[in-house]
């Protein structure tokens, strides 16, 4: 095929100015192997990447709408909720109305919150991607400017398809607008989604109202979390980033899996099978020690956060709902198994939440409320430095003397200074 193309000199060698030229020309007239010039567009990119992952989650069953006295119910369940929570947390309720959605409402609300994730990934795959290409390339020729933009192009069109197809399980499992942990919907209060929440409850033995209740005081809880921590959204969001700028990409390892010694030997079948496991290789790339560290930061962040909820939802339902713990276990076991909702950031950066750790952090929340109460507990959420870290959630009551022991450091330096 390349001789056809006149990339193949008559001495059967690749001839270098042919590729240059032929590649000039494809840049030229603005479409390149396949990749048009919305493809490098990145508002027209989302567009088609979100309108992709609407399609595919309409196209695999309906998704009615509550009927105007079902969206009242759930109204008045979630100011239920609110009520309880006030007397367990010192977060104040933001006061906005809660809301029933759609799977494709769900994509199109956290539209932007996704975008602000996921783009600093493809960036970053896109341009280790781009350096790992351009190394080593033949002295003379400027293979940066050649291929350095076909590259990011296309580590972002592979992303991106990856993305629809997590996107695409995601709202048809998500009961709730944070369940995953981040909150994605801007200027909203608590979401559920009615079509997953039924679906959910097909083969569960528990009764619709209490599970709705159960689900709609999680929600609150969190949407109290994130409507007050003013720094968490931002923090979670600079975690992410900071990993996309660590990305590598181990091309040798991928090259070699290529090379013209193992192609001879290979059917069709293994080539193509090994095409999928490259493009796996795209979505895990080898992590630094940097990125390990910032994976264990974002995976106690939000631990802390889940085992917040836990322990404030379970305090509430303790008094108001006795009987639900039985609910509360199954969606502690829902959290803990291998579902759209935990996978989605496992396949996109490699995150897994571990149970334990969520367990770890529901322990230390309640610990801290023992020691200090519930506004001492909540106080704790305001500065990033203040929130426990890993060794904390290993030995909770480690977190409690180190606050004292900080606290009597602190008033001996005033005593000193005010001596002065």
């Amino acid at each position: 095929m390349l001789r056809q193309m006149g990339l193949v000199g008559d001495d059967g060698e690749l001839d270098l100015n042919a590729i240059m030229q032929r590649m000039q020309q494809m840049q030229a007239s603005g479409r390149m192997w396949g990749i048009t010039p919305a493809d490098q567009d990145p508002d027209a990119a989302w567009r088609t990447t979100m309108t992709s992952a609407k399609q595919a989650t309409e196209a695999q069953g309906p998704d009615p709408e509550l009927m105007p006295h079902e969206r009242e119910a759930v109204i008045d369940a979630e100011r239920l909720a609110q009520s309880w929570l006030n007397e367990f947390t010192a977060f104040d309720n933001p006061g906005l109305p809660a809301r029933t959605i759609t799977r494709s409402q769900w994509l199109d609300g956290t539209s932007a919150g996704w975008r602000s994730i996921v783009e600093p990934i493809i960036e970053g795959l896109g341009e280790a991607l781009q350096r790992s290409s351009t190394e080593g390339a033949p002295e003379g020729m400027d293979f940066g400017a050649m291929m350095g933009p076909l590259m990011k192009t296309s580590a972002s069109l592979m992303y991106r398809e990856r993305l629809k197809r997590e996107l695409t399980k995601v709202a048809r499992d998500t009961l709730t607008g944070t369940e995953i942990g981040f909150n994605l919907f801007q200027g909203t209060g608590v979401v559920v989604v009615p079509s997953n929440i039924a679906q959910f409850t097909e083969n569960l033995d528990a009764d619709d109202t209490d599970l709705m209740l159960v689900l709609l005081l999680r929600e609150s809880a969190r949407q109290r979390l994130f409507h007050q921590v003013g720094w968490l959204s931002p923090q979670l969001l600079a975690l992410m980033t900071h990993y996309a700028r660590e990305i590598t990409i181990d091309l040798d390892a991928i090259a070699e899996r290529l090379s013209p010694e193992n192609l001879q030997s290979m059917s069709m079948e293994d080539i193509a099978r090994i095409g999928e496991e490259v493009q796996v290789s795209f979505f895990r790339p080898a992590t630094t020690d940097v990125q390990m560290e910032i994976l264990d930061r974002l995976g106690v962040l939000l631990a802390l956060v889940e085992g917040w909820v836990d322990h404030v939802s379970g305090r509430a339902m303790e008094k108001w709902m006795p009987h639900a713990g039985r609910i509360s276990e199954v969606l502690r076991r829902r959290r803990a198994a291998e579902g759209p909702v935990r996978s989605v950031l496992k396949e996109l950066i490699g995150l897994d939440l571990s149970p334990r750790l969520v367990r770890d952090a529901e322990n230390i929340w309640a610990a801290i409320e023992h020691d200090r109460g519930i506004e001492g507990r909540d106080e704790v959420w305001s500065h990033p430095d203040m929130v426990p870290n890993a060794r904390h959630l290993e030995d909770p009551l480690s977190f409690t003397s180190d606050g004292e022991s900080a606290s009597d450091d602190l008033d001996e330096e005033l005593r000193k200074l005010l001596d002065s």
